[in-house]
């Protein structure tokens, strides 16, 4: 189980200011992939959520989110403006929330560069269970700690 401190509330970004990250916590690859993206988010300008806790939640959007088929690929919802972005499109709008983004925005703005973070995702997510066996991250983990 990690240890990560609590940051003060002072640095985090307002719960609604957040992007929600759904993320497969039965996916060895993810939940590494999740605690990462934790650590990176010094800002705490992202939400990361089990995709597996979506229908039990009290937030009507994430509850919502719940209907969609989601272990198919990453998701991301703008809580802001209720759009949800998957698999490419949701790994840009991560990589453009945290440090450094300002590199993957104008990718975003590009349709055959964005098309190509498309199909490398793709590639990923239809292995990611074989990654993670790989790189031994599937078996018994950890949830990323709130």
């Amino acid at each position: 189980m990690s240890t990560m401190t609590a940051r003060p509330a002072r640095d985090l970004a307002a719960p609604g200011q957040r992007l929600v990250v759904l993320y497969d916590r039965d996916c060895g690859l993810c939940t590494a992939t999740a605690r990462r993206l934790r650590r990176w988010d010094r800002a705490g300008r992202l939400e990361l959520v089990p995709l597996q806790d979506a229908a039990g939640s009290a937030r009507p959007a994430l509850a919502s989110m719940a209907a969609r088929s989601l272990t198919a690929a990453l998701h991301v919802l703008d809580e802001r403006t209720g759009e949800v972005r998957a698999g490419g499109d949701a790994a840009l709008a991560i990589a453009a929330a945290l440090p450094g983004g300002a590199l993957a925005r104008p990718v975003a703005a590009i349709p055959p560069a964005r098309w190509l973070v498309g199909v490398l995702y793709e590639a990923v997510a239809r292995n990611r269970h074989r990654i993670g066996r790989w790189l031994d991250l599937e078996g018994p983990v950890c949830d990323v700690p709130r």
